[in-house]
């Protein structure tokens, strides 16, 4: 009995690019499909209806534990997490991973434990690596792993990340993978060669799942080790995840990280932080001046001397502030399909 399902994940112009495929495929495609597209935690939703009008099947947001239906695209929606049980979808609102959520490795790892050797996991246009430690997990469990060529993605980062950890089995462009869908759907999946840091893989599939207990971070705990940087959301340890392919991260409160999220959510903090110590500047020389300008104080020379001076100083630091927060803005990507970039500028531009 054939039970392929298909899990993709986009982030940056991922919507045209999902939108192209979906529109390539035939009314009768008998095997689910399930896509996480980065968006924003108070978009709209209007991701299924776009892609219901760009082909000929259905798109929807599912709901917590609905059944899964052949021939249905179920698209992960705002600020939730799209987790993949055998016969069901879950959804959840389990900790960001790579800074956003829903996030696709969770998609990817889910799907993994459910079907093994019957998904297809795909990754599209997007920058940083979401993605990849899923599409790791979807190789280990047997499941067949499809890459975006990246000479067609507008953002080529991701998949250039999963060439780069992963042995893909297909690299193609849209056209060519909605062809390699048809054949796989119709194809009986094989057994899986080997499954690889199972152990990890359902840890981490229960953290998304927002059911994580003291049990599993002591589990997690021994599967890492501290690195000496702290989680940038919530300022607990982090800690390096012993897999050997791709540098991960973990706090005690679940966020996750691969190595280039967590630099690029380190200069957002950085950049939050900046701008508020303008903010704290500002303000205190706006009292100054206030001061240093009331009435009352007119004639105490050396006060508002004293004022004077402080406002001066207050606005040469101020300008410092500045010019850093002007140059975290002209960071730019050494190749601008690769992975290190400036963050706002980036990884912000994937929250579609």
């Amino acid at each position: 009995m054939k039970e392929r399902i298909f899990v993709i994940g986009a982030s940056l112009s991922g919507i045209n690019a999902l939108s192209r495929l979906v529109g390539l495929l035939p009314a009768n495609f008998p095997s689910p499909v399930f896509i996480t597209q980065h968006v924003g935690a108070h978009s709209p939703g209007l991701l299924p209806q776009i892609l219901s009008n760009a082909g000929r099947l259905t798109a929807l947001h599912p709901k917590d534990t609905e059944g899964i239906e052949p021939g249905r695209i179920y698209v992960a929606p705002p600020d939730r997490h799209m987790l993949v049980q055998r016969g069901r979808i879950r959804l959840s609102h389990g900790p960001h991973e790579n800074h956003t959520r829903p996030a696709i490795d969770p998609l990817f790892r889910s799907a993994a434990i459910a079907y093994g050797p019957a998904v297809v996991g795909v990754v599209l246009t997007g920058q940083l690596d979401d993605g990849t430690a899923g599409l790791l997990a979807v190789k280990d469990r047997g499941g067949t792993t499809v890459v975006q060529e990246p000479s067609e993605a507008t953002a080529a980062s991701m998949p250039r990340s999963a060439l780069a950890h992963v042995q893909v089995d297909h690299c193609c462009k849209l056209a060519e993978m909605a062809e390699l869908f048809i054949r796989l759907a119709n194809d009986d999946p094989q057994p899986p060669e080997q499954a690889n840091l199972d152990e990890l893989i359902e840890i981490e599939n229960r953290i998304a799942e927002g059911i994580f207990d003291l049990q599993d971070w002591w589990k997690l705990e021994g599967m890492s080790v501290p690195c000496g940087l702290n989680c940038p959301v919530c300022k607990s340890a982090l800690y390096e995840l012993h897999d050997k392919r791709m540098m991960r991260f973990r706090c005690r409160a679940g966020h996750a990280f691969s190595a280039e999220s967590l630099l690029a959510e380190q200069a957002d903090s950085r950049e939050t932080q900046l701008s508020a110590l303008f903010g704290s500047l500002t303000e205190e020389a706006t009292l100054a001046k206030r001061l240093r300008d009331a009435p009352v104080y007119k004639e105490r020379v050396d006060l508002t001397r004293s004022l004077s001076g402080k406002i001066q100083g207050i606005e040469r630091e101020s300008a410092q502030v500045c010019e850093w927060l002007r140059a975290l803005t002209d960071l730019v990507e050494p190749d601008p399909d690769g992975g290190l970039y400036t963050s706002e500028s980036g990884f912000r531009a994937g929250q579609l």
